[in-house]
């Protein structure tokens, strides 16, 4: 749904904070890109595993192909609403049911 998504790309810029770091056309961070596990509200289990101890932002572009093996660094999260879940949490951001659904249909056409 192309409106949705519209909709969804508003959310993903402003209330839903992502492209804070997930900064288009590539949908990561330019520069430093890496964020402790405590900034992003996760273990360090997939972290430990790096020379760095810390997690990447992950470009999002053709996230959608993803959705075979989960989704975040260690596909922790079964679907993109998962993520949002965790972020809407994690980060209090106060998302409405409707404003999830539209940042899952954005998410989606990336």
């Amino acid at each position: 749904n192309k409106e949705l998504a519209a909709r969804g790309k508003t959310i993903f810029d402003g209330k839903a904070k992502c492209a804070t770091c997930h900064v288009p056309p590539l949908f990561t961070e330019p520069g430093h890109n890496l964020h402790s596990p405590s900034e992003i509200g996760i273990d360090s289990f997939q972290a430990d595993r790096s020379p760095t101890r810390m997690y990447r932002t992950a470009p999002l572009a053709g996230i959608w192909s993803h959705q075979k093996g989960g989704f975040y660094h260690d596909g922790r999260f079964a679907t993109l609403r998962d993520v949002i879940e965790h972020y809407n949490s994690f980060s209090k951001l106060e998302l409405t049911e409707q404003e999830k659904l539209a940042l899952v249909e954005y998410l989606k056409s990336l």
